[in-house]
């Protein structure tokens, strides 16, 4: 079995040696004299336990300590203080700083390696317990997409042509929100949590039109206006599902985006939209993103009452709405991203596939 590896970071030669006598049979041993000399060590070696000594030139070890603590690689590491220093404070110090364990010089050998392997051991079991919790959010997080995606094809059992547009806005929705969070303009307003519960609550914007009439829903040809008020419905009870979800579910800040999502992607930036004729800033941001992909897909799809448009003349249309149905801001980044969404618009059949989304055959 492979030596578990310690860095000693002491500036006396002679501390190291008296260490090394004690620890190189059982552990792999690596010297330091100073901090500069730890990390460039750090650079090639990764450690299972630090031992570090208080009092050094220039970078003292709770300078070191701090700056362990404060790299996201190197946090992990388990660090003992080993030092001559054996005031309770320094000790009281060394544990808010960060240490695991505190020992004083001269340092008895064999309750110094019960320590050491005492520390390398919880460590271990930490790293455990953490890659297990992982593996299970993992588990969780699957499962969330299979029932979205899922639910998403218990629309398009409904109607075909929903479900289509479903899947397709998915896949728009995903390009082009992790295209914006990744500008600085919009990197605070779509932190990874967001855009992760985004892309999963997308295809399931149009929920309520599981609540529509067949007549209306699946009617060919333009609606009537009193056709087009219940259709309209659809948004007021997907958001519906949402908040009730929300106030049943831990997850608040997915069901909020869900309910975001289902009940305001049909306002419109002028205030014209429905239901609840939100203008401008006051549409959240989720559902200004999904407003221009949702429209972006109707105009690109084939329907009953027409041909499909290209994908040039669908951007040249939503840029003709920019300020009007659309978040003039958002529009401009939509248009500059064009040929990203001319590739997901020309490899949507595929993508789906990959997704695997669920797919329900209606019966005639």
């Amino acid at each position: 079995m492979d030596k578990k590896i310690i860095l000693m970071v002491d500036d006396v030669e002679l501390n190291h040696r008296a260490a090394g006598a004690v620890l190189e049979d059982t552990y792999e041993l690596y010297m330091a004299l100073s901090a500069a000399e730890a990390f460039d060590i750090l650079m090639n070696v990764m450690p299972d336990l630090i031992l570090l000594d208080i009092v050094m030139p220039k970078v003292d070890g709770y300078k070191m300590l701090k700056l362990l603590k404060a790299n996201s690689v190197y946090k992990h590491i388990p660090v003992i203080f080993l030092t001559a220093d054996n005031r309770p404070e320094t000790e009281v110090e060394g544990f808010n700083c960060g240490i695991v364990d505190f020992i004083t010089k001269p340092f008895e050998p064999i309750v110094m390696k019960k320590r050491i392997e005492t520390q390398i051991a919880l460590a271990e079991y930490e790293r455990g317990l953490e890659a297990a919790v992982e593996a299970k959010v993992e588990e969780i997080e699957k499962m969330y997409d299979l029932m979205s995606v899922s639910f998403a094809g218990l629309v398009e059992s409904r109607d075909g042509v929903t479900g289509g547009h479903l899947k397709n806005t998915s896949i728009y929705f995903t390009a082009f929100i992790e295209y914006l969070a990744g500008l600085p303009q919009y990197k605070e307003l779509l932190p990874k949590s967001t855009v992760e519960k985004a892309c999963r609550a997308a295809p399931l914007h149009d929920v309520g039109k599981i609540a529509v009439k067949d007549a209306v829903l699946c009617k060919e040809g333009v609606l009537s206006d009193e056709e087009f008020e219940q259709m309209k419905m659809h948004s007021i009870i997907g958001g519906e599902i949402f908040k009730f979800i929300g106030e049943r579910i831990p997850d608040k800040e997915f069901a909020k985006i869900a309910e975001q999502l289902a009940r305001h992607h049909h306002e419109k930036w002028n205030g014209n939209g429905y239901p609840d004729r939100l203008k401008g800033k006051q549409i959240p941001l989720v559902a200004r993103i999904m407003s221009i992909v949702d429209v972006y897909d109707a105009l690109t799809s084939e329907r009953s009452y027409k041909k499909p448009f290209t994908h040039e003349k669908a951007m040249t249309m939503i840029a003709g709405k920019s300020g009007k149905d659309f978040d003039p801001d958002l529009v401009k980044e939509f248009v500059d991203m064009g040929e990203k969404m001319k590739e997901c618009y020309e490899m949507k059949e595929q993508m789906v596939l990959e997704k695997q989304f669920f797919h329900f055959k209606k019966q005639q």
